[in-house]
């Protein structure tokens, strides 16, 4: 929706108290394309490479330059995932003859002018359980969900435009500034200035929150909506509409810049449903869902610091997406209290969620059918996550598989010790493959390392983390958020990594957007903004 020109010009004000340096502020404005053509699929070597490590002077302009040749042996770099072949599970390591790139991401766009790659169909893949929904303009995305947040006063149906609360919130702050601006020309003797800003102002802001406040819903919605206080573990599916507009990497969401306060099915990602479930019915629809589904597997997504349910379900559906995932996406959202003066709250709540993660997870692997299981966790979520790992492989009894396939961890504001030393063999015995993307342009991790006092396992530069059997991604240098902290799902080089590690199944030597750096004797990866030569 929007507003005539001079409302509009008074909502310039508010320009100056947006920002977005968080997902729960849902602001996409800042995003723009990077340039970056999309590229073109390769088929899985059929034998491993033999390779030298190039120095970091010859990698200095690695960004514009072909992959560099290697000279480390290439047991040398296997050697740390030989973990133990009772746990581990050789066809986990190797691509499906079956599984292709979809067409969108096999076109070379390098040969297409930019606005032909933009505009490169999203959804040419959908996650299992989602429909396209014809001339509507979007297809409706279902995620499944569990949450120990306290379920909230009002329904989705409660709000009148889009739940945003942010937007009143901000609307009331920009009128309290106006008016602080007001009481000020009064105080220096220019009373009439001030009286005329605040009857105006405060005239204007009171009259767009009444229209926000008793606005008609133009979106129907139904089911409940979570609060930032703790409650009890529940389980529910939502529905999340993706528009055919989506550009990949991005969650669209109303912009006070642009002067939009309502959401639009056909421009925005929106929470149209979300409904709770008994845990035998949520186990039962979750199964049947797996069952229909190609691969039979789960991508688990598990939120950081600072983001709301709205929020991470949203994200949740945009990286299926966007990768594209055709198994069932799930949402662990724990009580996040959504906001950037929230961090020791939030510490604590991602300790107090660990039991019910641990809870959730275990339900997963035995109850939900499917044969991949797939983990990612964003920046704090990280805490909870690794916690919950530990504990389960304290109970898994010796000689079993690894109960899930694939973890990742991204930007972790975990303490990098601890990692090292007690949470990188737990998720190794877990798992058949762990992996780390760590930045040193990470704004929230260095505020986090000055608070503790010690690095974080997300930083990169000179305290990257290496550990044996874990791989290492450098993304610096690729951040597109306010505060460098979202770049897992923000980034296109960050998907195509993304979509080769969980549904190629592909190791670091073989993915395309990484070249090989050393620190000391171990290797880790760095992510180019475009793609390098394979590894032959």
């Amino acid at each position: 929706m929007k507003f005539p020109a001079p409302i509009a010009g008074s909502f310039c004000v508010l320009m100056t108290i947006v920002g977005c340096s968080s997902e729960n502020a849902n602001d996409a404005t800042g995003w723009q394309a990077n340039g970056e053509s999309r590229v073109e699929a390769t088929q899985t070597p059929e034998a491993e490479p033999t390779f030298e490590v190039a120095s970091p002077e010859s990698t200095a302009g690695m960004r514009s330059m072909p992959r560099a040749e290697y000279s480390v042996a290439p047991q040398q770099i296997e050697a740390p995932f030989q973990q133990s072949e009772a746990m581990r599970q050789p066809q986990a390591m190797q691509t499906p003859p079956a599984m292709q790139m979809p067409l969108a991401i096999q076109m070379d766009a390098r040969s297409m002018p930019m606005e032909a790659a933009d505009a490169v169909d999203p959804h040419v893949s959908l996650p299992a359980g989602a429909q396209r929904n014809g001339d509507d303009g979007f297809a409706t995305v279902q995620v499944f969900y569990a949450t120990d947040r306290q379920r909230g006063p009002l329904t989705l149906a409660d709000y009148q435009i889009s739940g945003e609360k942010q937007i009143v919130q901000m609307i009331a702050i920009a009128a309290i500034g106006l008016f602080a601006f007001a009481m000020l020309n009064w105080m220096r003797g220019r009373s009439r200035t001030g009286a005329l800003s605040a009857i105006m102002g405060g005239g204007v802001a009171c009259l767009a929150a009444a229209f926000i406040a008793f606005g008609q819903a133009s979106i129907e919605k139904h089911g409940v909506t979570y609060t930032a206080d703790r409650g009890v573990l529940v389980r529910g599916v939502c529905e999340v509409t993706v528009p055919d507009s989506h550009r990949r990497g991005l969650v669209e969401r109303p912009s006070l810049l642009k002067f939009e306060v309502r959401e639009n099915q056909r421009e925005h990602i929106v929470l149209t449903s979300a409904v709770e479930l008994a845990e035998t019915d949520f186990q039962q629809r979750l199964s049947e869902t797996v069952a229909q589904s190609s691969d039979r597997d789960l991508l688990v997504f598990i939120h950081g610091y600072n983001v709301g349910f709205e929020a991470a379900v949203q994200r949740t559906a945009q990286i299926a997406v966007d990768l594209p995932f055709e198994g069932v996406p799930v949402c662990y959202s724990w009580p996040s209290q959504a906001s950037l003066l929230g961090y020791t709250i939030d510490e604590n709540n991602s300790e107090w969620t660990i039991p019910h993660l641990k809870q959730f997870l275990s339900e997963l692997a035995s109850e939900s059918g499917a044969t991949s299981i797939n983990v990612v966790a964003h920046s704090m979520g990280n805490r909870a996550m690794t916690a919950a790992m530990q504990q389960i492989r304290w109970e898994l009894p010796e000689g079993v598989a690894p109960p899930f396939d694939r973890i990742v961890l991204a930007a972790p504001d975990v303490d990098a010790d601890r990692f090292r030393r007690d949470l990188a063999p737990a998720l190794l015995e877990v798992s058949n493959q762990v992996t780390l993307y760590a930045s040193s342009d990470d704004q929230a991790l260095i505020a986090s390392k000055k608070v503790h006092g010690y690095p974080r396992a997300g930083e990169s530069g000179a305290n990257i983390l290496v550990v044996p059997g874990v791989e290492t991604i450098d993304v610096s240098g690729i951040d597109l958020s306010l505060l460098g902290h979202s770049y897992y799902g923000d980034n296109e080089s960050m998907l195509r990594d993304l979509y080769e590690l969980v549904r190629s199944r592909l190791p670091a030597p073989q993915r395309n957007m990484l070249i090989a750096r050393q620190a000391g004797e171990m290797i880790y990866w760095q992510l180019a903004q475009r793609e390098t030569t394979p590894l032959r």
